[in-house]
C-alpha cells in the first residue's frame, strides 16, 4: 500500500505536485485541503498519523536502533511525543476543524488519546490516509536549479519541476534513499522536537536525574518519589508537570519537595493559586522568583537571586525548544534563517505571514506559530490560504514587499524580546494577537472572517482562563466546562474563513 502511494505520486508528475512533510494536524490539513486538484503525497517517519499527539514511549534510552534512526542522525534527538496522561490547554471547540465537531462524550478539555482519536476520525472521514507514506523520512528538500551535475545524476529521472526532496527509511539514514520532485513542499513538521536547554554555569556538577519535558513519561513518576524536584521554568509544560506530578500522581508516589523557577509574573500568580493552597502552606512547593546562576556541587543550585536551592535530586526543564529544519539547512539555497543564527534557535524566517518563505514562496511552512487559543483555527486557516495560493486562487505580493512587510513584523516582535522569541508567538496575551492574525489571514485569503467563533473566544473562554491562569489555578482550568455556552454541536461554520 505504502509502495503503491509512492508509485501514484511519482506516476502524477504531469500535476501541479505536493510533497507535504509530517502528518500532524497541520499536515492533516494540508493533505484535506490540497488533495482535490493536485497530486499530493504526505510524508511522515511514524507509522501513523497525529505527529506528538501520536503516543512514543521510544526515547534515547531505550530506542532499539537509536544510532541508525534517520530522525535521531538528522536532529539530535527523537521525535516529540505528549506524554500519556496529559489534558489539552484549550477547551475542545477551539481545537476542532470545520464541518467536524468532537464527540460529546470527549472531555471538556481533551485528553491527548481523545484528540488523536479525532484526528484519526477526521482523516477516516475524507479518506486521506491513502494520500499518505509512513516510516519515511525526508532528509533534504533542494531547489533543483542549484543543484550539481551529481545531485542531478542521483535522481535518476529527469527534473522539471521546482524541488527535489530526498528522502529514505526512518529506521535506518543509510537504506532506502530516494527522491521524488515537487512544485511545492509543505513544512508541517512542528517545533517541539529539539529542546532548548538554559545556559548554567558548572552543570557538570549536578549528579542528580536531568531531564526534560520533551523526554517525560509516567514512568519517570516512581523515580521521583521522596525525592526534590526542581522544575525550571514557567511555561504551559511546566504548569502541566507541575499539575501531573502533584495533583494527578497518588500521594504513596509523589516527590518530598517541588521547586518552581522561573518568570517573576509567573510565581506571583502561582504564589496566590488555591489549587496548590495546601502544598505551600506546607512547604511541599516552593516558588522562586528568579533563574539558575550556576550549580554549587553535586545537589546544590545557586540563583541570581543569591539564595540556595539544597538537597536537590531531580532538575526539569520546562524551557521550551528551538526551531530546526536540518532538511532545508543547507548553504546553497539558504531558504529559512535562524534568530539568533548562532544561538538559540528563538525564530526563524523572512516569512511572508509566518507562513511563506519569502526567498521561495512555493517554500510554505504551517504550524510555527504557537502559545494561541484558537490553536486549530489558526492553523486550519493556513492550510487555506497555502490551497487557495497553490490552486492559484490568490496571489502574494512581490518578494520586495513580502520582505518588508516580514521585517516590519520581526521588528515590531522585538519590543518585549531583541533576540526574536516573540516573533511567532500569536496569542490572544502576549506576542501577535490572535485575532488581528486571523484578520490578516483572511484578507490574504479573501475570505469573510468568522465574527461568531471570534466572539466565542472573547467573550467565552477568555474570561474564564484570564480568571483561572491570573491566579495561578491552571488545575481547575482544566475542569472547566464550556459547551454548554455554546449552540448545540457547535463548529465553525464552514462558508467563513
Amino acid at each position: 500500500m505504502q509502495q503503491k502511494r509512492e508509485d501514484f505520486y511519482q506516476k502524477n508528475y504531469n500535476k501541479n505536485s505536493v510533497v507535504i512533510i509530517g502528518s500532524g494536524p497541520c499536515g492533516i490539513l494540508a493533505t484535506k485541503y490540497l488533495k482535490e486538484n493536485n497530486n499530493v503525497i504526505c510524508i511522515d517517519n511514524r507509522e501513523d498519523i497525529g505527529g506528538q499527539w501520536h503516543f512514543d514511549d521510544y526515547n534515547e534510552e531505550n530506542h532499539p536502533n537509536l544510532q541508525q534512526n534517520s530522525f535521531f542522525h538528522h536532529y539530535g534527538t527523537l521525535p516529540s511525543s505528549l506524554y500519556e496522561n496529559l489534558q489539552a490547554n484549550i477547551p475542545k471547540y477551539l481545537m476542532t476543524f470545520k464541518g467536524f465537531p468532537s464527540k460529546a462524550e470527549y472531555q471538556e478539555f481533551m485528553k491527548a488519546e481523545e484528540f488523536q482519536q479525532y484526528l484519526q476520525d477526521y482523516c477516516a472521514y475524507h479518506n486521506l490516509k491513502q494520500y499518505m507514506l509512513f516510516k519515511k523520512f525526508v532528509s533534504s528538500v533542494k531547489l533543483v536549479k542549484n543543484l550539481n551535475a551529481d545531485e542531478k545524476e542521483k535522481a535518476a529521472f529527469t527534473l522539471d519541476k521546482k524541488f527535489l526532496i530526498e528522502i529514505k527509511d526512518a529506521e535506518n539514514y543509510m537504506e532506502s534513499i530516494r527522491y521524488l520532485q515537487a512544485d511545492n513542499v509543505i513544512v508541517a513538521t512542528g517545533h517541539y522536537s529539539v529542546p532548548n536547554y538554559p545556559k548554567i554555569s558548572d552543570l557538570q556538577l549536578f549528579k542528580g536525574i536531568q531531564l526534560h519535558s520533551h523526554y517525560f513519561r509516567q514512568k519517570h513518576i516512581k523515580k521521583f518519589t521522596g525525592k526534590h524536584i526542581v522544575i525550571y521554568g514557567t511555561s504551559m509544560s511546566a504548569q502541566d508537570l507541575l499539575y501531573i506530578i502533584l495533583q494527578q500522581t497518588d500521594a504513596s508516589l509523589q516527590p518530598k519537595k517541588v521547586s518552581v523557577i522561573g518568570n517573576q509574573m509567573a510565581i506571583d500568580r502561582l504564589r496566590q493559586s488555591e489549587a496548590y493552597k495546601d502544598e505551600i502552606n506546607c512547604s511541599k512547593l516552593g516558588l522562586l522568583p528568579t533563574y539558575i546562576q550556576k550549580v554549587l556541587n553535586e545537589k546544590s543550585l545557586i540563583l541570581e537571586s543569591g539564595e540556595k536551592v539544597e538537597d536537590v535530586d531531580v532538575i526539569l526543564y520546562a524551557t521550551g525548544y528551538q526551531y530546526s529544519f536540518p532538511f532545508l539547512e543547507n548553504q546553497i539555497d539558504n531558504l529559512i534563517e535562524f534568530v539568533p543564527e548562532n544561538e538559540r534557535k528563538n525564530s526563524c524566517g523572512p516569512l511572508y505571514k509566518r507562513i511563506f518563505s519569502v526567498k521561495e514562496p512555493n517554500l510554505i511552512f504551517l504550524g510555527l506559530t504557537y502559545n494561541t487559543i484558537s490553536i486549530q483555527q489558526i492553523f486550519e486557516r493556513q492550510a487555506i490560504i497555502a490551497q487557495r495560493f497553490i490552486d492559484k486562487l490568490i496571489t502574494l505580493p512581490c518578494q520586495e514587499d513580502m520582505l518588508k512587510d516580514y521585517q516590519e513584523d520581526f521588528k515590531q516582535s522585538q519590543s518585549k524580546f531583541v533576540d526574536g522569541r516573540d516573533y511567532l508567538k500569536v496569542s490572544y496575551f502576549a506576542g501577535l494577537n490572535e485575532i488581528e492574525y486571523s484578520k490578516q489571514l483572511s484578507e490574504l485569503a479573501g475570505m469573510q472572517l468568522d465574527e461568531q467563533f471570534n466572539k466565542y473566544i472573547k467573550e467565552i473562554y477568555v474570561p474564564i482562563s484570564v480568571n483561572l491562569l491570573q491566579k495561578g489555578n491552571y488545575p481547575q482550568m482544566k475542569q472547566q466546562q464550556i459547551s454548554h455556552l455554546l449552540p448545540l454541536n457547535y463548529n465553525p461554520d464552514e462558508a467563513l474563513f
